[in-house]
């Protein structure tokens, strides 16, 4: 098994019992913990995208995310998550989460630049991604532009504007494009 599987495999099956862990929040249980508590800890800002209705999150098996929101008159809807960790590995984080949510596949992405991620949302690294999502993830939608972002030592944001319509999704995402970043 060449080395680069071989890391995947064995980050698919620690990660999810170590990397999203809330043992640095001041909670006792992960049900006690918010969307709030989340953004304190990871020293981040957030704006509601204004207009939009706030929905209920959906568990599923792919990507579990604490807020999301739905444009009031399309078929589109922006999801929230955020996750603590101090971990370097923000490239494999972004990617292991892309196959995540499409089903295993990882199309062409696009890194933001360093000067760029750092001016418009504090981080240190970012990408984004435009993904077909399976089923579980995409809960009555097809497509997904999904951004990350990462701050060293604190953690990582993730920003999934899901539409059935792809030409909507530009339009829609850039007046809500920053309502999530690191302080």
């Amino acid at each position: 098994m060449e080395m680069k599987k071989l890391f995947i495999l064995v980050l698919s099956i620690w990660l999810p019992s170590q990397a999203f862990s809330y043992e640095n929040l001041d909670s006792d249980t992960v049900e006690e913990v918010t969307f709030e508590m989340l953004l304190d800890s990871n020293n981040m800002i957030f704006v509601a995208p204004l207009g939009f209705t706030e929905i209920e999150p959906k568990q599923n098996g792919q990507m579990n995310y604490e807020k999301s929101y739905k444009h009031p008159t399309e078929k589109f809807e922006v999801r929230y998550a955020i996750r603590k960790h101090n971990f370097g590995w923000y490239k494999q984080m972004f990617e292991m989460t892309a196959k995540n949510i499409s089903g295993g596949s990882l199309p062409e992405y696009t890194n933001f630049g360093t000067d760029a991620v750092k001016r418009e949302f504090n981080a240190d690294a970012g990408c984004v991604i435009t993904l077909i999502a399976t089923s579980e993830f995409a809960q009555g939608y097809k497509y997904c532009l999904f951004v990350y972002i990462y701050k060293k030592g604190i953690g990582d944001g993730y920003v999934f504007y899901m539409a059935d319509d792809n030409e909507i999704i530009p339009d829609l995402m850039m007046p809500i494009f920053h309502a999530l970043k690191f302080e």
